[in-house]
């Protein structure tokens, strides 16, 4: 909310609500991380051991009264930081905390009454709405302050404060906790836990990964929502599986302030992540400045993690951590840290000679890459599909539990005859049969014709039948069951009263367990052709040439022999040449377009999209929005090729990310960069993209459609599962689904021809593309 000025005074800084003040996040440094750094030892420090704060980091950057004094650089699970710029022999006097917290005491006591306010009057509006109010609390600094702040503003016997214990906290996570217990010992206090430790999930369902956070599902959300299923069970004097319909209003310590994903959200919203919750984020707003400020003020219980280096405290091990916080832990919690590290090791399929390899695999975060079962050693597909056009068959092998047990999320199954089932969900019969024999259970039925009820039917059913093969009790999906119709123990399942919402089933392949430990579609690329393009991507200024004169571009001056080589390959996968290095009909379209025109390179990403081994492969295994380090994308291509072809083929695609608009226009990769090296990438997304393009791919979508499938609905278009070839616009341009939408009800409206919708709220939506037509003919339209 506010700027800061560093005041020289007082050590620290003063809130300002100037535009040209500081905006970067900011963050108290103790005695303990100058220790930890060598600032004393190394370079002649000279500091007091005491409670207050010494200077302040912005980031890595050291500030002491408004000047810069160090810096830290590097750093990762087992190296430790390296110094620059430091100011040797540097005496250092704490801050006057006092003086500090009285010199923003005018601002502070705006902010607090405003944020006082709003949690009273959120309180007040749903209290007669909820059945529950309750406090989130992690032991952070931004779970404190809410915590200090709710208590202020509404009854203590008016909520709940729930812990959520994931077995994986640091143990100054647990003291935290302690001593606010103590702080507020009239507040009713609950903790959240699975009833199974964290390292015993791991070794069922694997280390969480980057693009499988199992983890936050099975310790976090859900048991909080367990949790209060028990409050409302004692409350009620009745059983937890009789709790059915209820609501809850969760104050969280969310700021806006922490990532570009959550400065989305606003101050209140209802089933943003759970049916029966009601999230309000009060101190969405406030920064860092004022966070830190609050809690010196109120003398706030404080988790030693920050004195120690951090400017977050989570799990031990996190896939999402930072090298920084990765460095911090486990220097500092290092016998904590380490049963998970062993846990990777003996999962992994990995093998090293000497322990050094070990540690290298672990501090590049190669264990955090994966994204199916593929690189675990325990990994296993326990369903068989065999499709013909007169038969499905599903068989199961070791299914955790009887096929009926999961199959009734889907609809009331009747027995027809011995083997011989039926199953009706919402316009779709079922028949089928079943044969159980030892460890195998087998599916057999006639595929459904294709429409949009038996599209995501099976959808469904496939998911169903992972539950089946793979369910290891986490408790997930009865956390998340909006009607309350799952119970789960350790050893048992019941569903009752179920309404068949589809809530449990619709998730990738329907079980976190399916999802982590399954080896089939892992979505790497082919092994052939991946190193082509002689290091050099596909170049703005090749087209530019190619336009300038088409007849002669073969033999034009300004591109050497090994140029022409790469173009050969990217113009093919582009589409700009045919198999006989003959220039397309359409190349004229696209010259009066000009070479840096949308539609052009919109037209070439969709081709590269499917065509090219390299791009096929980022787009299915790099997410937006997350920075991905030359280092992650190379053990992200993983242990098929050798190092030097890992290089060329990512140099490739480097290269062509910044020397085309496919990078800075299309939104394929925000680059990074340390002098001409791109060190990172980052995918933010083509917001506005080009119709016609749309129109394209959604072509190319069907073409690449087993049997080609010109007829779906918007949830199969963007289930981008790993095992099919065709991708969505969503998954290949990373265009949110509400954009796509108004884009394909435009196209509808402009081009009859080539597509019509029917988009209907609440009812499944629609898309149909004319079978007469093709990908190549959407060019004509240019």
């Amino acid at each position: 909310m506010y700027n800061y000025e560093w005041d020289v005074e007082t050590g620290g800084y003063v809130l300002t609500t100037k535009i040209t003040g500081v905006t970067k996040e900011v963050r108290p440094v103790y005695f303990e991380e100058l220790k930890f750094l060598g600032f004393d030892t190394k370079y002649g420090w000279v500091f007091p051991d005491v409670e207050e704060p010494l200077l302040w980091a912005e980031g890595r950057r050291y500030i002491y009264k408004g000047q810069l004094v160090a810096e830290a650089v590097g750093g990762g699970l087992y190296d430790m930081p390296t110094l620059k710029n430091v100011v040797e022999k540097l005496s250092i006097e704490p801050v006057n905390v006092d003086l500090m917290v009285k010199k923003n005491e005018n601002i502070m006591d705006g902010l607090v009454q405003t944020t006082l306010k709003k949690i009273y009057d959120i309180f007040t509006k749903h209290r007669k709405k909820v059945d529950i109010n309750y406090v989130a609390f992690s032991g952070g600094k931004d779970s404190v302050v809410m915590l200090d702040l709710v208590q202020r503003a509404i009854p203590h016997d008016a909520f709940y404060v729930v812990f959520g214990d994931t077995t994986m906290e640091l143990s100054d996570t647990y003291r935290t906790v302690e001593v606010s217990k103590k702080r507020w010992n009239d507040l009713s206090w609950r903790v959240a836990r699975t009833t199974f430790d964290a390292k015993d999930s791991w070794k069922v369902v694997g280390p969480p990964a980057r693009t499988i956070r199992w983890c936050c599902g099975v310790h976090k959300s859900s048991p909080s929502l367990i949790e209060i299923k028990k409050i409302l069970s004692e409350r009620r004097k009745c059983e937890i599986q009789d709790i059915k319909h209820f609501k809850v209003l969760a104050f969280l310590g969310v700021r806006a302030e922490e990532s570009e994903m959550r400065s989305t959200y606003s101050m209140v919203s209802d089933g943003n992540k759970h049916a029966v919750q009601i999230n309000c984020n009060p101190i969405l707003e406030w920064g860092t400045g004022e966070v830190f400020i609050y809690i010196l003020s109120q003398k706030l219980p404080f988790n030693e993690m920050y004195r120690k280096g951090s400017h977050r405290v989570g799990c031990l091990l996190c896939p999402m951590a930072a090298t920084w916080y990765e460095c911090i832990v486990n220097h500092n919690y290092e016998n904590e840290v380490k049963p998970y590290l062993d846990i990777i090791k003996s999962s992994m399929r990995k093998e090293y000679s000497e322990d050094s390899g070990w540690k290298q695999y672990l501090q590049d975060g190669g264990w955090k890459q994966r994204s199916s079962g593929k690189l675990l050693n325990f990994s296993e597909n326990k369903i068989v599909n065999i499709s013909s056009s007169a038969e499905e068959k599903f068989i199961i092998k070791d299914a955790k539990y009887h096929w009926k047990k999961w199959l009734v999320v889907l609809g009331d199954i009747i027995e027809i005859q011995k083997g011989e089932y039926e199953l009706n969900h919402r316009d779709v019969t079922l028949r089928f049969n079943v044969r159980e024999e030892d460890r195998f259970t087998t599916f057999t039925f006639k595929p459904l014709i294709k429409s949009k009820s038996s599209i995501r039917f099976m959808y469904l059913f496939k998911n169903a039948l992972n539950k089946i093969a793979y369910c290891s009790n986490c408790g997930e999906c009865m956390a998340e069951c909006p009607h309350g119709a799952i119970t789960i123990t350790n050893d048992d399942i019941i569903i009752k009263n179920c309404v068949h919402c589809e809530t449990c089933l619709d998730k990738p392949k329907g079980c976190v367990v399916a999802k982590s430990i399954t080896t089939t579609g892992d979505g790497n690329m082919s092994a052939k052709n991946i190193d082509r393009y002689k290091n050099f991507g596909l170049r703005q200024e090749w087209i530019e040439i190619l336009f300038e004169d088409v007849e002669n571009f073969w033999t034009n001056d300004r591109m050497g022999t090994h140029m022409f080589k790469s173009f050969e390959k990217w113009g093919k996968e582009a589409g700009i040449i045919d198999e006989k290095n003959s220039m397309i009909p359409s190349i004229n379209k696209f010259v009066a377009l000009g070479a840096d025109n949308p539609i052009l390179w919109g037209y070439i990403y969709t081709n590269i999209a499917y065509n090219s081994s390299i791009f096929n492969w980022y787009i299915r295994n790099t997410g937006f929005d997350n920075e991905y380090q030359s280092s992650d994308l190379q053990i992200l291509l993983g242990d098929e090729y050798s190092e030097t072809t890992k290089k060329n083929a990512l140099s490739a695609l480097k290269d062509t990310i910044k020397s085309s608009p496919i990078g800075w226009l299309l939104g394929q990769g925000e680059c990074e960069m340390k002098g001409k090296v791109i060190t990172s990438l980052r995918r933010v997304g083509w917001q506005e993209p080009e119709p016609l393009v749309i129109l394209y791919a959604l072509y190319l979508f069907a073409e690449h459609c087993e049997g080609g499938n010109y007829n779906f609905t918007l949830s199969d278009l963007y289930d981008d599962s790993e095992d099919r070839v065709a991708l969505s616009p969503k998954a290949i341009f990373g265009t949110d689904e509400t954009t796509l939408k108004s884009i394909m009800q435009g196209l509808a409206n402009n081009y009859s021809q080539f597509i019509s919708v029917d988009f209907n709220k609440g009812i499944m939506e629609n898309v149909f593309l004319n079978r007469e037509k093709t990908a190549i003919d959407v060019l004509s339209l240019i």
